[in-house]
């Protein structure tokens, strides 16, 4: 068995330390270990393992673990829009005003901020849809009536991982970035299209190196 499983498997060693547990035969130990180091290089030409390819990256089983381990390495800090190019909506503004703005911006969402410029909320232009087709509160309600008070945050420190991690449960395309000392205090917003290239960036990257040290590799057994 152990001599079967070292040729197929390429693995002597710990085939004769598993089928040694697996049978409490460590009397065979030395017969097991010389006819595992027999299969294993007698049988260099056949291998259980046909399909096994070179690196995680090109393993489709371990592609979900590439994803997170290349965003855990990417802070938030490095692909995040700052607060200067964003518009911010004052917690008293009419939803007359908001209707006006939204039609002169490009922006989704947007936070609403106190007289202080604290984060007090967010919401998107699908939250004001719903008011559009009744314009007699069009003065009466104001930026309060329409946000979400339970912001959703990251901080510079985050890594895209965890944004991504928000950006499932809460099903959003946009997340506030606000200091790790101030909660309130906004500082910019990153979006879903940020993650995904800052990812694809990265795994380009990889890809180079992986490609690289292959060739290295092979000029090296040319060689």
């Amino acid at each position: 068995m152990a001599g079967f499983f070292s040729g197929c498997a390429r693995a002597p060693l710990s085939t004769v330390l598993m089928v040694s547990e697996m049978t409490g035969g460590y009397s065979l130990l030395l017969p097991t270990l010389w006819v595992s180091t027999l299969t294993f290089l007698l049988g260099r030409r056949w291998t259980l393992y046909i399909k096994q390819v070179p690196t995680r990256l090109d393993s489709p089983a371990h592609r979900g673990d590439f994803f997170v381990d290349v965003l855990e390495g990417i802070k938030v800090e490095n692909v995040f829009k700052r607060a200067p190019s964003l518009k911010l909506i004052h917690e008293g503004t009419t939803l007359d005003d908001i209707v006006h703005a939204l039609a002169e911006s490009i922006q989704r969402y947007f936070p609403v901020v106190d007289a202080q410029g604290k984060l007090v909320g967010i919401f998107s232009e699908e939250d004001v849809r719903g008011y559009l087709y009744d314009d007699t509160i069009w003065h009466i309600a104001n930026a309060r009536d329409v946000m979400n008070g339970k912001v959703v945050t990251v901080t510079p420190n985050d890594d895209l991982n965890t944004a991504l991690g928000k950006f499932t449960a809460t099903n959003v395309d946009e997340l506030p970035v606000v200091s790790a000392s101030d909660q309130q205090h906004l500082i910019g917003i990153i979006t879903r299209k940020d993650v995904i290239a800052a990812y694809n960036l990265r795994r380009l990257e990889h890809e180079k190196l992986r490609r690289a040290a292959g060739n290295f590799r092979r000029q090296s057994e040319q060689a």
